[in-house]
């Protein structure tokens, strides 16, 4: 396997990293692992980090790493643990602070743009297609509390679409997002993130959520994680076990509803994420600095809060839930 100036023979791993830009001080570079295997098999990419504060994603593709045995692994493994280097080291939240762009949402990228654009661009024509398969790792980010789920795309070609499905549904959560259209779809497009275009490219890919968030690093968190890839490895056929199905009855969300305030003061929440919600319910209140009630906010849909906001002061504007809608039981297709 070889990647830039990394060459991995059958049987070994090494961990390097690719320059992708520079500072007046120094290189800018992403670190890369290449666990290449003793037997051939598929190739499966792992990122985590664009969000460079969702550490339970970035922990998990370390262990991925330095516990597979690459004399035991059949195909290999790419894992570029930190794709926000400069936010990594920075504790920036959700941008690159080098020109503030959300890398996760900066593809096809251009090699000739930001850094943000240029990260992009490498991963998706550089990194990504050395793979069959891809997973981008995330979680909750430093102002949120998230419920774990897994979100696909439909693409229109049958076996990209089915290994897709196939890989969200072994990770092991009981939410899985059909991001194909909808609400969430048009807030965070699939077409500017990796798993989107590399699936445009045939190679089947995935977002998965793990992660409380808070800036946290909660070693049940960071296990999800780790079995999700492992249980996606297990169904490739990489490594020995047969995958485990975690949920009989998962189900499947399309729509993605934001709630926002209109008033500024201080928030007070009446639920919490992973709660259920009915359309109309009382969800929360803004009160002025008096005290008083300036804004009732209610659902305006049925729904499950898949993200929360813990935000006390708020401002016009300012998102406070992010509300899973159009739920149904999923039929699965592994």
């Amino acid at each position: 396997m070889v990647l830039g100036d990394l060459r991995v023979e059958p049987g070994k791993k090494s961990y390097g990293s690719l320059k992708i830009g520079e500072t007046p001080t120094c290189a800018i570079e992403l670190p890369i692992g290449i666990i290449n295997g003793k037997n051939p098999g598929p190739v499966l990419c792992l990122t985590a980090g664009s969000h460079a504060c969702e550490y339970p994603g970035i922990d998990a593709a370390i262990r991925i790493f330095s516990e597979t045995d690459p004399s035991r692994l059949r195909g290999g493994v790419i894992t570029v643990p930190v794709v926000n280097v400069t936010g990594f080291e920075r504790a920036t939240v959700y941008v690159c602070p080098i020109d503030n762009g959300n890398i996760a949402f900066s593809f096809p990228g251009r090699p000739d743009g930001s850094l943000s654009q240029v990260t992009a661009y490498f991963l998706l024509e550089k990194v990504v297609p050395k793979a069959g398969y891809y997973i981008d790792l995330h979680g909750g980010d430093v102002p949120e509390l998230l419920m774990p789920y897994t979100s696909f795309i439909r693409t229109g070609v049958e076996k990209v679409d089915r290994e897709s499905i196939a890989m969200a549904e072994l990770y092991g959560t009981e939410y899985i997002e059909d991001r194909t259209s909808g609400g969430s779809a048009e807030a965070w497009p699939s077409t500017n993130m990796l798993f989107g275009q590399a699936c445009k490219r045939g190679i089947p890919g995935i977002v998965a959520e793990s992660g409380v968030g808070l800036g946290t690093y909660e070693e049940s968190d960071i296990a999800f994680h780790v079995e999700g890839v492992r249980n996606v490895m297990r169904y490739l056929k990489m490594i020995e076990g047969t995958p485990s199905k975690p949920h009989d009855k998962q189900k499947m969300w399309r729509d993605m509803t934001v709630i926002n305030v209109r008033r500024g003061g201080l928030f007070y929440p009446k639920v919490k994420h992973a709660d259920v919600v009915s359309k109309g319910q009382n969800l929360g209140s803004v009160k002025n600095l008096r005290g008083e009630v300036v804004e009732e906010i209610a659902s305006t849909k049925d729904g499950i809060v898949m993200i929360m906001y813990p935000r006390h002061v708020v401002n016009t504007g300012d998102v406070v839930f992010n509300i899973a809608t159009d739920i149904e039981e999923h039929v699965r297709v592994t």
